[in-house]
């Protein structure tokens, strides 16, 4: 039986699952779901007073997108990514009782894992669309962008957490190792800086970050109203080469090493 239908036929108890792994991480606190959104908040308040205020910067491009909002979609699509990321590399560990049992099938764990970095997003898109609001940025059609990319970024942690959950039970240092990721990746991917400040010759070097991809991708889909099929060819070619092959190779590794996961947990 596929993965798929299965899924489906234990919606109900799949569906129970993400309801209690997001309410474990945030309805034990006062605030609850606020904290999903506050932190992030926290961020881009304080990225935005250092370069708007701070550093003076101008509109990003020609077309005299404001600095802000242009960076708020930026982070909060960052924001998902390090989250699932972050949260991804424990779905197994986190669910130990459920891997000593058989008739559970453990390969459900790290999609159930990167839900809850999802609702957080789809929570952060309401405080986006204010933000767009306040600068007069109407909606349109392009909006419906949107699924396809946090589909395809879904996709991209589902194979990542796979791999990381899998290997973090027998190496330790794993969830260390991806701290570590999260911080180099949020420099070395263009959240708060423009890709323009990289020289044209080198610019092509972004698009090996498949987090570029989405990032881009939101920002010309709420700001500059682009369709994704008029970006260049090799953009979706390297992005869906890395979250397939991610997801390959994460389902592989998964089902080598699941037959040990009880002994060492």
């Amino acid at each position: 039986m596929s993965l798929l239908s299965q899924a489906w036929q234990v919606r109900r108890n799949l569906l129970s699952l993400i309801y209690n792994d997001f309410s474990q991480n945030y309805f034990s606190s006062y605030l609850g779901i606020l904290w999903a959104i506050i932190m992030p908040l926290v961020s881009i308040a304080i990225m935005a007073i250092v370069f708007q205020v701070g550093f003076r910067v101008p509109p990003v491009d020609a077309s005299g997108v404001p600095f802000v909002a242009w960076l708020t979609c930026g982070m909060i699509c960052w924001q998902f990514f390090a989250e699932g990321l972050g949260r991804g590399v424990s779905a197994v560990s986190s669910y130990a009782f459920l891997v000593r049992k058989a008739l559970f099938r453990i390969s459900f764990l790290p999609p159930i894992r990167i839900c809850t970095p999802l609702i957080t997003h789809c929570c952060l898109m309401v405080f986006m669309l204010g933000v767009l609001a306040f600068f007069h940025i109407a909606p349109c059609i392009h909006w419906l962008q949107w699924f396809y990319y946090t589909g395809a970024l879904f996709l991209l942690l589902v194979g990542i957490a796979f791999i990381s959950s899998s290997l973090s039970i027998f190496i330790p240092d794993t969830n260390s190792l991806i701290g570590i990721g999260i911080n180099i990746g949020f420099w070395a991917t263009p959240v708060f800086w423009s890709p323009n400040m990289v020289p044209e010759q080198w610019r092509w070097l972004l698009h090996l970050n498949p987090v570029f991809y989405c990032v881009q991708g939101l920002r010309e889909t709420f700001l500059f109203h682009r369709w994704f099929w008029e970006r260049q060819l090799f953009e979706h070619a390297l992005f869906w080469t890395w979250t397939l092959g991610t997801l390959l190779l994460g389902l592989l590794i998964f089902k080598k090493l699941r037959p040990y996961f009880a002994d060492e947990l």
